[in-house]
């Protein structure tokens, strides 16, 4: 039983088909092993690539989203805007009308105090009406406008005719 070299080629027959099959299995070994981890690779890459994608979608639904955000958002600004023009042409009219409208007050008041003394001085002077009279008679020609006014007829509708009963 002595081996004559270390190179393997005058070792017994049994032997040198144990080593075969131990190299061959072993090659194989390795083999299945390799392929194994490159599958293993193989799926984590896979994995890998599959998550980027679900990333990637969701980024360009993100993206989608965030640019109806900002139609959104102009589309409000532009009706702010529209509105707030709108808001300060408003207050520029109603300025000018509640300037107007104290003008013609400030007016209808004069027109009133001047109409008032007129009538004093005719009820006092001119007509030789007492007071106490010529206040009673304002007084009805009063309630008669009010009256009138108030079934719809306009002051301008109104003349020394359609009163002059009250004051006889």
């Amino acid at each position: 039983m002595s081996n004559q070299g270390i190179d393997g080629e005058t070792v017994w027959p049994a032997t040198r088909t144990a080593v075969a099959e131990a190299d061959e299995s072993g090659v194989w070994q390795n083999t299945i092993a390799a392929a194994d981890y490159a599958l293993e690779e193989a799926s984590r890459i896979h994995r890998g690539v599959q998550s980027n994608l679900k990333l990637m979608h969701e980024v360009r639904a993100l993206r989608e989203e965030l640019r109806k955000s900002h139609a959104e958002v102009d589309r409000y600004r532009g009706m702010h805007a529209r509105v707030v023009v709108s808001m300060r042409q408003l207050e520029e009219e109603q300025a000018a009308e509640v300037g107007r409208l104290q003008t013609e007050n400030e007016m209808l008041l004069v027109r009133h105090r001047v109409y008032k003394l007129l009538a004093e001085h005719y009820g006092v002077a001119a007509l030789r009406f007492d007071t106490a009279t010529f206040c009673q008679h304002r007084d009805r020609v009063l309630q008669h406008v009010l009256f009138q006014r108030r079934k719809g007829v306009a002051l301008e509708d109104i003349r020394f005719r359609d009163v002059a009963f009250l004051v006889l």
